[in-house]
């Protein structure tokens, strides 16, 4: 739905919805995508400038007239969290190459350029394009003292082909339910990105027949003439594994500050659970997806290695750092979570003396950057301090599949790496 737009009367719908029906029933007789090149030049001035600013707004104006009270409007604050937890739960390394599917006004490729990505944005819409541009093209600073925001526009039709080039990650925000052949929009996708790419999702789940929401989202294809189709949850997750992607984060889009002594957890998930924030994984060139993962696993093995030897003596109390390249090399996606629930890996470190007693154990220190699906690896720094007493210490690196097992116990060879600690010279 169309932000800061408001619900003219309603009436019938052109079709009867049903309880099956796999999205919101769009109107017969209009045509969608001449709705979504027009869109902007429907709006009022108040609202094409909001498009260059979004997400703030100036709040003696509101956009709204459905918000009240002060401060920023329920969406907004929405937004602005959106745009955080999507940073965070990516993990992008720094340069990675990310697209906006739909990407309106450029407010999302804004956020991602400012942290030094190269952000290309598409959308149906010259208009908005033309915003996007200039929405970028605004911005008064630098990433840094020497580095220019990286970024590229085009106007593109995702239902007709994908762009000839591939991407780190690909983000759908609140931009699937304007299409009308997803399938053809997943397919694109998917040529779009290597194997174990990225795509994030978000999407509002299809209303209720006869609610609120329901009436509101026709009123908006009346008046705007852009489709307003959003998915059932199960239909969404089909269309995912149907071509290709592998669902590692199934997120709840928390937002705000809470009361310590009255928070209701409960109450908060069920207020966010109309919203799908996913995080996926292409796993698959063709064909559904189809994998085990670790809260379920087949396979699990992991090659480990140093990137490079460790000195042999070292002093004591001194400072280990050294990198470890860690590859699946089993059948199974290793799924993450920084609160390690059960089925996700982390990696597990014990330090033994020259007569095998444990002194150390350290679980989940670095933790790892993204799921790793068959095939991938991850580089991971790893400090420690070495021991105070001199002596001949073994360090065991293995990676554990959190209460279910540790690898080693599943056949996968751990690295095992020994070394002296001796006084300083």
């Amino acid at each position: 739905m169309k932000e800061g737009m408001s619900t003219p009367p309603t009436d019938q719908p052109a079709v009867d919805e049903t309880e099956e029906s796999r999205r919101f029933r769009k109107l017969d007789g209009i045509d969608y995508k001449r709705g979504a090149i027009d869109y902007p030049q429907k709006l009022a001035p108040s609202d094409r400038h909001h498009l260059l600013t979004k997400p703030f707004y100036n709040l003696a104006h509101r956009h709204s007239e459905k918000y009240e009270g002060e401060g920023p409007d329920a969406d907004t604050h929405r937004h602005f969290s959106d745009f955080a937890n999507m940073a965070v739960a990516l993990a992008l390394p720094a340069g990675a190459r990310i697209l906006d599917v739909g990407c309106g006004a450029g407010w999302l490729c804004e956020y991602f350029a400012r942290f030094g990505y190269h952000v290309t944005g598409v959308d149906i819409s010259p208009t908005l394009i033309e915003l996007a541009r200039e929405r970028l093209q605004r911005v008064p600073y630098r990433v840094d003292e020497e580095t220019n925001l990286n970024y590229q526009f085009f106007v593109h039709d995702i239902e007709i082909a994908a762009l000839p080039e591939t991407f780190d990650a690909v983000i759908c925000y609140d931009a699937l339910h304007h299409f009308e052949d997803e399938d053809a929009v997943f397919a694109n996708l998917r040529a779009m990105l290597n194997y174990g790419g990225l795509l994030f999702v978000l999407e509002g789940e299809r209303p209720p027949a006869g609610s609120a929401s329901a009436e509101e989202l026709r009123g908006v294809m009346r008046q705007y003439q852009t489709l307003e189709s959003p998915f059932s949850r199960e239909y969404l997750l089909t269309l995912l594994r149907t071509h290709g992607f592998t669902v590692v984060g199934d997120y709840l889009g928390i937002s705000g500050l809470f009361e310590r002594e009255a928070f209701a957890a409960e109450r908060i998930m069920q207020e966010q659970a109309g919203f799908n924030y996913l995080l996926c994984k292409k796993v698959a060139a063709v064909g559904p997806a189809s994998m085990p993962n670790t809260r379920a696993p087949g396979k699990l093995r992991a090659d480990i290695n140093l990137e490079q030897e460790l000195p042999r003596v070292i002093g004591r109390a001194a400072r280990l750092e050294f990198y470890l390249i860690v590859k699946n090399t089993g059948d199974t996606l290793w799924l993450i979570d920084r609160y390690a629930p059960p089925g996700t890996v982390r990696l597990a470190t014990k330090l033994f003396d020259e007569t095998n007693n444990l002194l150390e154990e350290v679980h989940g220190v670095p933790a790892l950057p993204r799921a790793v699906a068959p095939g991938e690896q991850v580089r991971l720094k790893v400090t420690r301090t070495a021991p105070a007493m001199t002596g001949t210490y073994t360090l065991k690196i293995d990676l554990i599949d959190q209460d279910i097992c540790w690898f080693e116990e599943r056949g996968s060879e751990p690295l095992a790496v020994t070394f002296a600690v001796a006084n300083d010279s």
